[in-house]
């Protein structure tokens, strides 16, 4: 092997995990589809609502195919028969890792099948035909990854506390909370709505909701897919599709559901749906004198929205997705000749607490801030801002107080960062030899670059990943790049270490 080869050879910075299975197949699906789902299968008369398993493995949906050729985010799947075939032409969209779209034609095509695969290419669901709400669309939750390991809960989109009012169906006698004197937060876990319907045409009761995942949708609204307790007395379905839209100047928050587990029956809009909420924010709480008077702002480059963070002069508001906490931070202070601010931060259960942040501009998109490992009830600066509170930096998952964030709205076509590779690297997987990876970029969107495993003899092609280089920068002899995959759900972001050895070989590892 030549010199990128021994380099490609060394990256470590995907796991591969392939199955072959007994037959052959001509394409794979992406390690972030595959794992145990439950689908709508029947809806009873009332509310109730069966559910059907399905499994997605490395190249096989067992119900409707193997997979035999992929378009873009169309996958043909075929079944061989003696005599026939059965293909069918099916579009999936990750829309969280607990949550997989599945697109056809119509429903038609998703229970019958095409004997030639070009009548099922021409069925394939088009970008235009989803956009216009033109294909029928089943909803797939994952319960379990590839490896076997059970999902978890995500961070709600809606966090904070709010007075409401409910309306649900009208059967015999209407159904609702008016009066805005029912209330829902997102405490003690970011991941979780609690809902308390006081003042209604029934009795009074608590739901909540755990958060799944999240997309935009069309004219500003957002879906919204999550777990309702209230299936547990078989009230409801278990999981339920919602849309709703945010006043930004008022916060005010409209939400409707759907009557089932998709994001289509009974639901037109975030004010028409089977079951309707309105969401008016609480008066915030005063916050310490020395803090609301304080003339300390954050510096303007850093003003706007990232990733998990927004910043507007002395505020900051950063959720954290390891804890399930939002903070509201405010700038209290800065020190001197230095990248380290005071701060007071308050979480959405009202803990308040003092402590140090270091900010560092990584590149035009990358924001990096590091917090103080320990907290304070006063003012001790002297203590909180020490070198000594802030953990040193290491090239593992060790640095639980440092995170990176990058600026979001990236103009499409734009380039927010060139990726720090230039060519084309290959070689052989250390762990599996008889696989082979390929690293490469684009000479015509130098902020684009592309991984991919193969079967070094047969070049049959098993994982496929893009990724969007937001940013990159030098520190201790280690470059770090920030990047956003472009193949599967949206915000997903990894962050890669390496060394740039010659203009030859290179040495790379996913740090998250």
């Amino acid at each position: 092997m030549d010199a990128k080869e021994v380099a490609a050879a060394a990256l470590m910075f995907v796991t591969i995990a392939i199955k072959l299975s007994s037959f052959e197949a001509s394409c794979y699906f992406p390690q972030e589809f595959q794992g145990e789902f439950l689908m709508q299968s029947s809806v009873n008369v009332g509310n109730g609502v069966q559910y059907s398993t399905l499994n997605i493995t490395e190249n096989s949906i067992p119900i409707w195919g193997n997979c035999h050729r992929r378009i873009g985010n169309a996958f043909i799947l075929m079944f061989n028969y003696s005599e026939t075939s059965c293909i069918r032409c099916l579009h999936l969209k990750l829309r969280s890792p607990n949550v997989l779209q599945v697109f056809a034609s119509s429903q038609e095509t998703i229970s019958k099948c095409f004997t030639n695969e070009e009548s099922a290419e021409a069925n394939c669901p088009s970008e235009a035909s989803l956009s216009a709400g033109q294909t029928a669309e089943i909803l797939l939750f994952k319960i379990k990854d590839n490896v076997g390991s059970y999902t978890s809960k995500k961070y709600c989109p809606i966090d904070g506390k709010y007075y409401l009012n409910y309306k649900g169906p009208t059967i015999k006698h209407r159904n609702e909370c008016a009066g805005f004197n029912s209330t829902v937060d997102s405490c003690p876990s970011g991941s979780t709505l609690n809902f308390r319907l006081r003042s209604c045409t029934f009795e009074s009761y608590d739901m909540k909701f755990d958060c799944l995942g999240d997309w935009k949708g069309s004219k500003g609204e957002t879906y919204l897919v999550f777990t309702d307790s209230r299936h547990i007395n078989d009230q409801k379905p278990k999981y339920r599709c919602a849309l709703y839209r945010q006043d930004q100047i008022s916060g005010k928050i409209e939400m409707a559901l759907s009557r089932d587990s998709t994001c289509t029956t009974d639901l037109d809009n975030a004010t028409s749906g089977y079951e309707i909420f309105v969401l008016a924010p609480k008066a915030e709480e005063p916050w310490p004198a020395d803090v609301s008077f304080g003339m300390c702002t954050f510096p303007k480059w850093v003003h706007g929205d990232w990733e998990h963070v927004k910043v507007k002069g002395d505020t900051m508001i950063y959720k954290d997705h390891s804890s399930y906490k939002t903070y509201t931070i405010k700038c209290v202070g800065m020190l001197e000749d230095s990248d380290k601010y005071l701060i007071f931060s308050r979480t959405q259960c009202n803990e308040e607490s003092y402590n140090c942040m270091k900010i560092s501009n990584r590149s035009k998109n990358i924001l990096e801030f590091q917090l103080g490992t320990n907290v304070s009830d006063n003012k001790d600066v002297y203590n909180l801002c020490s070198d000594e509170n802030f953990e040193k930096r290491f090239l593992d998952n060790s640095r639980t107080n440092t995170i990176w964030f990058s600026g979001l709205d990236i103009t499409p076509g734009t380039s927010p960062g060139m990726c720090p590779i230039t060519g084309e690297y290959t070689g052989r997987i250390p762990d599996a030899t008889d696989l082979c990876a390929k690293l490469w970029s684009d000479c015509r969107a130098p902020e684009l670059m592309y991984y991919q495993v193969s079967h070094c003899e047969s070049k049959e092609v098993y994982e496929e990943r893009e990724y969007q280089c937001l940013g990159h920068w030098r520190e201790s002899n280690f470059l770090y790049t920030y990047t956003q995959r472009r193949d599967v759900a949206a915000g997903t972001y990894e962050c890669f270490v390496g060394s740039i050895i010659t203009d030859q070989e290179i040495f790379i590892k996913r740090s998250w």
